[in-house]
């Protein structure tokens, strides 16, 4: 007499083993999408300040250039130092950065870079990386649909270093938490969600507000 398992005794493991896999599958996703996202926004920090180091190898420091339209950032130094499928200048930044320029990337990153406000010359340049594309409806460009920081990384200029850096990295912890979980792009929300990325050696930590 052989022995096997009845057509019940399968259909019951099979159910099992598919409300593990229900349970399971949405959390090895999101794991594997913080790690791709923590690896997108390292290797940009690293080529982005590897090509204002380049730059001002040939031009000086930067803290020297001459940028009188944000546009001049990417085509009168850095163009020969880092690779774009596609630039837009001129581009609205998230309601009031004005005269933006957005780079896009073989992989559909971007970087969106302006030192104007509303029209007006901010006291630093700020610089946005975004994971995924983001420009839509012509010229116009805003992060504020990616419902939260997994998407959007900002960055700014330090002058005297001559490279970016995330926001506000003399602050305390509690003021950088508040910062990237308030959910308010146009009050600046996520502003800070890079710097816990920097600070955590570029991994998420387990209380990202992913």
């Amino acid at each position: 007499m052989k022995k096997a398992f009845t057509l019940a005794e399968v259909l019951i493991t099979l159910g099992i083993i598919g409300v593990v896999a229900a349970m399971t599958l949405p959390v090895v996703v999101g794991n594997y999408q913080k790690k791709v996202t923590a690896v997108k926004v390292k290797k940009f920090y690293s080529m982005f300040n590897q090509a204002f180091q380049q730059a001002q190898l040939e031009f000086g420091e930067y803290k020297y250039w001459q940028i009188d339209d944000t546009s001049d950032l990417y085509y009168k130094y850095l163009k020969k130092y880092i690779k774009t499928i596609d630039v837009k200048t001129n581009v609205q930044i998230t309601g009031s950065f004005t005269d933006g320029v957005v780079m896009t990337y073989a992989d559909g990153s971007q970087t969106a870079c302006s030192k104007h406000i509303n029209g007006r010359e901010y006291d630093k340049l700020g610089c946005v990386f975004l994971t995924k594309p983001l420009v839509h409806k012509g010229e116009f460009w805003d992060y504020s649909g990616s419902k939260g920081p997994r998407y959007v990384f900002w960055f700014w200029m330090n002058d005297n270093k001559g490279q970016i850096e995330p926001p506000y990295l003399d602050k305390d912890d509690e003021f950088i938490s508040y910062r990237c979980n308030l959910q308010n792009p146009g009050g600046n929300g996520y502003f800070t969600c890079s710097t816990i990325l920097y600070k955590n050696g570029w991994e998420f930590p387990d209380d990202y507000p992913w």
